[in-house]
């Protein structure tokens, strides 16, 4: 059998002829399909219908937006009421309380007190406060009145002399006081922080001062040895118009001792002379009779007499022994006496008044307080109020 002859064509160059002359079926186009009237009117309406919803929606969109926005607006103004009606006055209320409570604090706790414990915890109650009545129900004065007692007590303890006395400073140095410790501890346990805040306690440093006044500055003449006077700085130029000055109503030095008196050499210069006249008639004849006493005698050179032996001392110092005193006593009893009567005392003053004292004689007046009143004016205030 004859071996075909290869064919000069590459393998598989005839398929591809038979793959051109045989026609693959193509698919052929989808016809559209026709629409009958009832399908166009049904998708006309399905149309309408489908916008009319699109508005629907659309509508209920927008009034959600603005219902949203009313609210917030409504929201804004509510709370926009509410910060400047209600909230902010009522935070100015209790910040101007709170100022108020701690300048309270400070005012009390002041001086000596100021760094004490209960001061940072008053402070904190005050500043965590929430509203004015927790500010307010804070109670300053109580908690400051238990410390100063304490811290006063102690320091009157601490600054008591040999002769048991305290020496009452105020805040301003005005004035100065004396007194029995027994008597401080009392003022103290009688008072609270208003006035404890005010004062300090400390040792008396004292020196006597001498000084020359008139009678009227002297009290009348009527101070004895041992009372307690205060001084006062009369402003006015004639100490027999005014005897103090009326614009001061506390002392410029209290609690002083007077030490001393001695009244001007010329009130112990006596010329007495005592004359009684009696007359008897018998008839005609008349005889009168007449019984003089003098006495004439100078206290002072009694004095010295019986220094030297000339009289008996014992007895003429028992006789002299206060006669100043003893005449203005007497003076004031038969309310006649000598105003033009000088006065040197001494008398015991804190030290740092001294040079006040010195530089105002001429003007100070001696003042006895009428609780420390001596036996004649007590007895005097009893008689006038005892009924």
């Amino acid at each position: 059998m004859k071996k075909p002859k290869d064919s000069p064509y590459p393998k598989g160059f005839g398929e591809l002829d038979d793959l051109k002359n045989n026609e693959i079926p193509r698919p052929k186009l989808k016809q559209e399909k026709e629409i009958t009237p009832i399908e166009a009117f049904n998708k006309k309406l399905g149309s309408l219908f489908k916008n009319k919803t699109s508005d629907n929606i659309s509508d209920e969109k927008k009034r959600k937006i603005g219902k949203i926005i009313t609210t917030i607006i409504i929201l804004t103004l509510i709370i926009s009421a509410y910060y400047f009606i209600i909230y902010e006055p009522a935070q100015q209320e209790l910040n101007g309380v709170k100022t108020s409570k701690l300048n309270e604090l400070h005012s009390l706790y002041k001086g000596p007190l100021a760094d004490a414990g209960n001061v940072f915890e008053i402070e904190n109650k005050i500043n965590d406060a929430n509203n004015v009545y927790e500010v307010k129900s804070i109670n300053i004065l109580k908690s400051a009145t238990s410390d100063w007692k304490k811290f006063h007590i102690q320091s009157i303890h601490a600054n008591t002399d040999q002769f048991n006395r305290t020496m009452l400073v105020y805040e301003n140095n005005s004035r100065n006081v004396m007194m029995p410790s027994n008597e401080a501890i009392e003022l103290v346990n009688n008072n609270n922080a208003e006035k404890l805040s005010e004062m300090l306690f400390k040792k008396p440093n004292t020196v006597s001062v001498p000084i020359l006044i008139t009678r009227l500055q002297a009290g009348a003449g009527l101070i004895g040895v041992g009372s307690i006077v205060d001084i006062y700085k009369n402003n006015n130029n004639s100490l027999f118009n005014q005897s103090a000055d009326l614009n001061k109503s506390e002392a410029d030095v209290c609690g002083c001792t007077v030490l001393s008196i001695m009244r001007y050499e010329d009130n112990g210069e006596i010329e007495s002379e005592y004359s009684k006249g009696n007359t008897i008639t018998e008839g005609n004849n008349t005889n009168p009779k007449e019984n003089t006493q003098t006495f004439s005698s100078n206290v002072l050179e009694m004095l010295k007499g019986a220094i030297i032996q000339g009289y008996d001392e014992k007895t003429t110092l028992e006789m002299l022994r206060n006669y100043g005193v003893k005449l203005s006593n007497y003076e004031r009893e038969i309310n006649l006496g000598d105003l033009d009567a000088e006065y040197m005392l001494l008398i015991e003053v804190p030290q740092d008044k001294v040079t006040f004292i010195l530089n105002n004689m001429d003007s100070i007046v001696l003042t006895i307080p009428t609780a420390k009143a001596p036996s004649w004016m007590a007895g005097e205030i009893n008689s006038t109020y005892s009924g």
